[in-house]
């Protein structure tokens, strides 16, 4: 236990694109208070907590407990507890249980939330002398990356055999994910998104809709050399019957924003870094140059907002290395773009490259001061996938290149919260990968999305 005096004593001291390479005691549970999205927090009452219950021993304990929830403003647990609860719960074999703390108090909100970035809970029963973990999770609303065809086609949905796409999102939204990123959302019939995206709003989930670098690049182009409707989707011609590029995105954009899912529009997934190493070729096998692609993220983003103003446009950008990472090198890449992005974004995905998960802390800490000098919000893309799977090459070495630990997990999301300015959103980069290793269980432990 802590003591009176230490506790003094610190408070004073206070791919998405994979082709780049690129402490918390587990005591505590972390909450962070949302801040940029008020009409989101305003809408969380209560904290769904899951947890696994052990005795002094260690083993898992099961049956009928009273348990006292403590939730604090700082890890040490110094000071008086902003929430105190005791509940009654129903442990499960395995010694796991789920509780609903602050539901039913109008002011558990106020007390908790507002004006908290990070909070820490403590769980305590009677019978036992210690002050059982917990695991790590935020009230930053999470998304994560899926790579599943509306149409459900054999084998396209994140790989994964014998489940559709609809089936997919109603496990993500059952873990309660908030927002949901697909790299193939555009791959089915006008009927096939519609009833995909109906399953994600009858979950509660909103839809960041992914926008292929085509879109960046054909807005102008003649339909005769590149249709995007006929190489980008598989939307009947008679969508946008006799339409330009220009005029099909238009078309696609307003019915997208329709749809009560939609809750904005991802328009660059690392593009001008790749366009910095000669990764982005058109049509005619001509690579695009940054400057190129900057004005060309603009006509698309120009193009969105005239169609549907009411929706954020989202981007982010990378690093040619997380080895060699820097604020000016992320700048270079955002600062042509920021005023084509509603939400600035960075990819940072640092375990089995040689750097440590903490690391992330920097990354999010130089995102923060580029948008905070446009006055924009922040998302970052976390890792949860395995380098091996992807690029093997990008491994430090085998031994390291696996899927991250429950420990690397949180301490990227807990330094990706404790900037400056917390991010709106936190996304998973991906559903496949982390279901393909068999870590779904391991990673909503560690994020206990809220």
């Amino acid at each position: 236990m802590i003591t009176a005096l230490a506790c003094v004593l610190r408070k004073n001291a206070r791919l998405r694109t994979i082709v780049r390479y690129l402490r918390y005691s587990s005591a505590f549970l972390l909450l962070c208070c949302l801040l940029a999205r008020p009409g989101l927090a305003a809408t969380l009452k209560h904290i769904k907590f899951s947890a696994r219950l052990v005795g002094d021993d260690g083993k898992p304990v099961s049956g009928f407990h009273f348990l006292t929830f403590y939730i604090y403003d700082n890890a040490d647990r110094c000071g008086d507890a902003l929430w105190t609860q005791t509940v009654p719960v129903q442990v499960g074999a395995n010694g796991e249980y789920t509780v609903e703390l602050g539901a039913g108090f109008p002011d558990f909100a106020e007390k908790v939330f507002n004006g908290h970035t990070l909070l820490y809970v403590s769980v305590r029963a009677p019978q036992f002398r210690v002050l059982f973990a917990a695991a790590v999770i935020t009230t930053i609303p999470q998304g994560i990356w899926v790579d599943c065809n509306p149409d459900n086609s054999a084998g396209n949905c994140d790989g994964l055999s014998r489940i559709t796409s609809e089936a997919e999102l109603r496990t993500i939204a059952a873990a309660e994910f908030r927002y949901v990123f697909n790299d193939s959302n555009l791959w089915g019939t006008q009927a096939q998104i519609t009833s995909w995206a109906n399953q994600a709003s009858s979950s509660g989930l909103g839809i960041i809709w992914y926008i292929p670098s085509d879109f960046v690049l054909y807005q102008g182009t003649s339909t005769s050399d590149y249709s995007l409707i006929a190489n980008d989707t598989e939307l009947a011609s008679s969508f946008c019957s006799g339409c330009t590029n220009a005029a099909f995105t238009i078309a696609l954009v307003k019915w997208l924003a329709s749809l009560p899912a939609t809750a904005g529009y991802y328009i660059d997934d690392e593009s001008m870094n790749m366009a910095s190493q000669g990764e982005i070729q058109n049509y005619q096998g001509k690579n695009i140059s940054e400057s190129t692609m900057a004005r060309d993220i603009a006509r698309l983003s120009s193009t969105i907002r005239a169609a549907d103003p009411n929706h954020a446009i989202y981007g982010a950008e990378t690093w040619d290395s997380v080895n060699n990472a820097s604020e000016g090198q992320l700048a270079g890449f955002l600062d042509p773009i920021a005023g084509d992005l509603d939400v600035m974004g960075a990819d940072y995905y640092p375990v089995g490259t040689g750097e440590a998960a903490s690391t992330e802390a920097m990354a999010a800490s130089w995102l923060d001061t580029i948008a905070r000098s446009y006055s924009k919000s922040t998302f970052m893309n976390l890792q949860a996938f395995s380098w091996e799977d992807f690029v093997p090459a990008a491994c430090a070495s085998p031994s390291i290149c696996v899927y991250p630990t429950v420990g690397q997990l949180q301490t990227m999301l807990i330094d990706a919260v404790n900037v400056n300015r917390a991010p709106s959103v936190l996304v998973w980069y991906d559903y496949g990968d982390t279901v393909a290793n068999g870590q779904w269980r391991n990673l909503l432990s560690a994020a206990n999305p809220q």
